[in-house]
């Protein structure tokens, strides 16, 4: 619907001008808009246009709203601590703001708007002021969190589901207190306890070595976040390898576990055979090819010596290169595999020794090892290897693609997690930038061990690497 002309000559002159300089400029752009509030502000924030949809919207007149601040559309909180100005600043600066909160109509009710401010800048680049564009999205919101709450109920269902499913396991109950409703019989027997002596009784009162340990924190966070959470750890109640679920409900909280030592010890075994198959093609790359390579260069040099002719010469030196290179490359398949063998040895000696290996493969490549005080000195088994081996693919990365010519690499404790960072000053990479082979395999090890691996680069500004892992518990006591 295009705008109604409006009735200038009983207004005064000042909203005749701004009325018939707003229409003009926005006839076009708002004609036939009702569901959208589509009006312009000056630099200062004060509304100079005012369209139909606005006005449905908020309910406001255009004579009653034009030379008005548009912090009259925000809650008094907003208004108070300066939300208003603070939109307006950040449209100016990058050049739009973006954002879906709570809006105040004329007659004082509120509703959820999606909001769009934009700034307005003439040929010089001088702020002229802001085109603002409001949608109600009452509704939208109102469904969401409707089917949050269905969403809520049928996760109960489901735990109720799972629960009668999984009885065969160590199940039990308990209250918003954390009092047992329920144990059953799996779960009396692998406790030790009866249920008549635990029902109505604090969980972490008749477990009070449970506390802190991993399986307390998923269970606490299942009850205060509402969320179905999984463990998987030794149990300082058993002493043994067990793994569960926690499901949140109205009335408390119901968690399922099970005895995975054996499955555990499964594990182990075959980690071990992998690893000693590791070895073993280690041992025999070093002790068969990587020879070959030097008895083959050794030789070629040998040969370059004795010939006369230039061009022969150069060849030879291209191939005596070529198979450096690969001797090279073999090597770092070989240390590789060989860090297997560091599960046994202090975590900080690990990387200490990586490190300088790293320096001794490249000349002119600085890596400066940054170790905080916190850092354990003990071994940390099969997290220590994850990450040396985190830390080799970054380092490999950063000498064979980044041409960064300095990386750090720093290791410190924050809040019982490791945090490791490898940063270079390469010529780093865009965000359309497909990650490599190397980048997934390092996500995929931070996974297997609990971690969170963030990357971070830009191009002519180097890549950063970032790992944060939880360490077992006991580690930093």
């Amino acid at each position: 619907m295009p705008m109604q002309p409006s009735d200038f000559g009983e207004m005064p002159r000042r909203t005749r001008e701004i009325l018939q300089e707003s229409e003009e400029r926005f006839r076009l752009l708002v004609e036939g808009v009702k569901d959208y509030a589509i009006f312009m502000l000056d630099a200062d924030g004060y509304v100079t246009t005012w369209n139909l949809g606005a006005q449905r919207m908020k309910g406001y007149e255009p004579e009653e709203i034009i030379g008005e601040h548009f912090s009259i559309f925000y809650t008094d909180e907003d208004v108070q601590r300066g939300h208003p100005e603070e939109e307006l600043r950040i449209a100016a600066t990058d050049g739009s703001y973006e954002e879906e909160g709570i809006r105040v109509r004329k007659d004082g009710s509120h509703f959820w708007a999606s909001v769009l401010i934009t700034a307005l800048r003439d040929e010089e680049g001088d702020l002229r002021g802001f085109a603002k564009v409001t949608r109600d999205i009452t509704e939208r919101k109102e469904a969401e969190e409707r089917e949050r709450l269905l969403l809520r109920e049928q996760a109960a269902r489901e735990s109720s589901t799972a629960i009668l499913e999984s009885i065969s396991d160590a199940f039990y109950t308990v209250d918003k207190d954390w009092c047992f409703t329920y144990v059953n019989g799996k779960a009396e027997e692998i406790w030790g306890r009866s249920r008549e002596e635990l029902l109505g009784k604090n969980i972490w009162e008749e477990f009070p070595q449970a506390v802190g340990s991993e399986s307390y924190r998923q269970i606490k966070r299942a009850m205060e976040e509402g969320v179905t959470t999984e463990f998987e750890t030794i149990s300082p109640v058993l002493g043994t390898w067990v793994a569960g679920r926690a499901y949140p409900s109205y009335d408390g909280l119901a968690v399922y576990f099970q005895d995975v030592t054996e499955h555990k010890q499964l594990e182990e075994s075959l980690r071990h055979v992998r690893e000693a198959e590791r070895k073993r093609i280690a041992r025999d790359l070093h002790d068969g090819a990587l020879q070959d390579f030097s008895y083959t260069t050794a030789a070629m040099g040998m040969i370059m010596l004795q010939a006369e002719d230039t061009e022969l010469k150069e060849q030879l030196q291209a191939a005596i290169d070529a198979a450096r290179r690969g001797a090279q490359s073999l090597r770092e398949v070989v240390n590789d595999l060989r860090l297997a063998d560091v599960e046994a040895r202090p975590f900080a000696d690990i990387v200490e020794s990586l490190v300088r290996r790293n320096r001794l493969m490249v000349r002119d490549f600085e890596i400066r090892l940054e170790v905080g005080e916190q850092v354990p000195s003990v071994p940390l088994g099969e997290t220590g290897t994850q990450v040396s081996r985190i830390i080799q693919e970054a380092l490999t990365n950063a000498r064979r693609h980044s041409g960064a010519r300095k990386v750090s690499v720093d290791l410190k404790i924050d809040g019982g997690d490791l945090l490791v960072e490898v940063a270079d000053d390469g010529q780093g990479f865009g965000r359309e930038t497909s990650p490599g082979v190397g980048l997934g395999s390092m996500r995929e090890r931070a996974a297997l061990i609990g971690g969170e691996l963030e990357i971070e680069s830009e191009p002519g500004r180097g890549t950063s690497v970032r790992l944060r892992i939880p360490l077992p518990e006991g580690i930093l006591e």
